[in-house]
Formats: C-alpha cells, structure tokens, sequence
C-alpha cells in the first residue's frame, strides 16, 4: 500500500485526480461537451503545475527541510520527476487542440497559467513567488480550482448560467483542504505568510478547516440535494481535518485531506 501512495501523492497524480473529479463531475452534471477532453486537459494540467512548483522548491530548501520523507523520495526519484512533468505537459498541450477556444475560455485559461506561473516560479522580487505573500497561497490555488472547473463553461460560452454557488463552493473546499497541509508546514513555512495555522494556532486550525468543508457542502446540497455520499464525504472530512498530524500516517492523512474533494465531484456525476 505504501509504494502505492507514495507514487500516487508524491508525483501529484491524486490531487490530479481529485480535480479531475470535480471538473469532469460537474460538466457531465450540466451535460457540456467534450468532457473527456477536459478530464485530460485538468489531470495533466494539475500534475504539470504542481511538479513544476515541487521541481523549483526541491532546488531551494535547505538540508533540514529536505529530510522528510517526500523529498527524499523527489531526490532520489528527480529524473523520473522530470519526465513526468514533461509527459503530462505535453499531454495538456495535446489536449488543448481539442479543446474549442471562445474568449472566454482564453481568458479564463490565461488567467489560470499567470496564477500558475507566479505561484510555481521562484520570483526573487516579490520575496521567491507570489505564495510567500500572505494568505496568497490558498487564495491563489482555490481560485486555480474554481477557474478550472468553469473552463468547460467557458468553452460553449455558458458561463452566464453557472449557478453562483458552484465556484463558491469549489474555492471554499480547496481552501479548507488547504488548510491541514498548512498545519503539516508550520513549523518551516515562513513566518511572513500568515497561513492559517500560524494566526490561530494549528488546533484551532482544524475546526476551521472542517468548517469549511461543511459550509461547501451544504452548499452542494442546496445545489444536489441530499445523497448518500454526503455522509462519507464528512466523515473522510472529519479524518483528515480533526486528526492530528503524524509523520508516520503522512501518507494515508494526504491521502485523506484531498478526498472529500474527489467524493464532492463524484457527487455530481451520480446525480
């Protein structure tokens, strides 16, 4: 099972996935085309963004930091970290010529490669990147995931019928789901950037984070309906926030944190 995780968190492949969920739920719930295109397009997209931000990051910390367990893991595995950035990145190129460009889909994938751009790169002028200014982190990722989700919108120019609360409730889950892998840094993460955790201590943390989780959830639900997932999804969400953090289970409680938003997408592709 370890190995198994290990590929599946340590080259991004799950956080992929669990964006992939959303998109492809969502899109199939309002019956948009081409939704095995974008099923591509945001898994290898999300793998491209996120082991381009790793690469650079692996480069840039210092001994200390490097001795936990998934940094080793990128050292001892970098050209294999390197060949799956490039495969899934040609894979989004390759996919993006099946995807049909209106204006509003440029805008919104324009949008979303800056904020990849200046989250992944090492931007010396603005202190190393954008992410190092406060709360900028988990604003910048959870406005990444809701413009995600509404490029298939986009694309048949049909953002002017998403329902408001379906953006609402994608920032308001990935920020929450942000929120224990803040706790798991705070200890090293800078002082400066004021997560969460490091304003009101990391117990207090977990309430707020699960919190969150439930506020989209009930949002879902005003948008679904209830369904029997609903209660899965809050216990996965009780594990993975309430929990507290053990270097040991880091594997399994990752596994955890990032579920319930691969459940909220399945979610909508059962009803």
């Amino acid at each position: 099972m370890r190995p198994l995780l290990s590929i599946l968190i340590y080259t991004n492949s799950w956080v992929a996935l669990c964006v992939t969920s959303l998109v492809y739920g969502i899109g199939t719930y309002f019956r948009l085309g081409h939704m095995e295109v974008f099923a591509v397009w945001s898994f290898t997209g999300t793998v491209s963004a996120y082991q381009l931000h790793r690469l650079f990051r692996l480069r840039q910390l210092n001994h200390t930091v490097r001795s936990n367990r998934r940094l080793l893991w990128m050292q001892n595995t970098y050209p294999f970290q390197i060949a799956w950035f490039i495969v899934n990145f040609v894979a989004c190129l390759i996919s993006m010529l099946y995807i049909p460009f209106t204006k509003e889909a440029v805008a919104l994938i324009g949008i979303n490669a800056v904020i990849v751009s200046l989250y992944a790169l090492p931007l010396r002028f603005i202190g190393n990147g954008i992410r190092n200014i406060p709360l900028a982190k988990n604003s910048l990722i959870s406005i990444s995931w809701a413009l995600i989700v509404l490029t298939p919108f986009a694309s048949e120019e049909s953002l002017h019928l998403v329902d408001w609360r379906i953006p609402v409730l994608v920032f308001i889950a990935t920020f929450a789901q942000i929120i224990p892998f803040d706790s798991r840094d705070v200890s090293h993460d800078p002082k400066s950037l004021l997560t969460i955790p490091q304003l009101i201590g990391v117990q207090r943390a977990k309430y707020v984070g699960f919190n969150l989780l439930v506020a989209a959830l009930m949002l879902q639900t005003s948008v679904l309906g209830f369904h029997w997932l609903l209660l899965f999804i809050l216990f996965c969400g009780a594990v993975g926030h309430l929990i507290s953090f053990k270097v040991g289970y880091q594997l399994r409680l990752e596994f955890m944190w990032e579920l319930p938003l691969g459940l909220m997408g399945m979610w909508f592709l059962f009803n």
